[in-house]
């Protein structure tokens, strides 16, 4: 059995008031993981500088260890840049891959916290922002 190539990732960048959205689709691996990070990177360096970093992983299809690592290395740029990432719409095999690494509470904490945000009677593992929305 032969597998087929994961498909390129597609990003999709919009800037709405002080908040990045960023659409994903396709694989955010070895071959497309920096694509992210200089994404991000070059409108943290804006002059709209966002308050709010909103990557849309629904169209995820596959996320690899070089794809975490990119993960992780635009939670830190946010955060030295004093904004909130989010990780929306989260595909089962990116939640897995990230409870499965310990990587989870990165992407489900506040910055500078190092207690999962949940409401009353909410479980830790399945909120899927790193800051509770303003506009909910």
């Amino acid at each position: 059995m032969t597998n087929s190539p994961a498909a390129p990732l597609h990003l999709s960048c919009r800037h709405a008031d002080d908040t990045l959205r960023v659409e994903l689709r396709g694989a955010l691996d070895h071959r497309y993981a920096d694509l992210l990070v200089e994404a991000v990177g070059r409108a943290l360096a804006d002059h709209r500088r966002p308050c709010t970093v909103r990557l849309d992983c629904a169209g995820l299809t596959t996320v690899d260890p070089n794809g975490l690592s990119a993960l992780l290395m635009v939670r830190r740029r946010t955060d030295e840049a004093g904004a909130v990432l989010h990780l929306d719409g989260r595909p089962p095999q990116l939640e897995r891959l990230l409870e499965l690494t310990g990587t989870l509470a990165h992407f489900t904490d506040r910055p500078g916290s190092r207690t999962p945000q949940t409401g009353p009677g909410e479980d830790p593992a399945r909120n899927h922002s790193a800051a509770p929305d303003p506009s909910a």
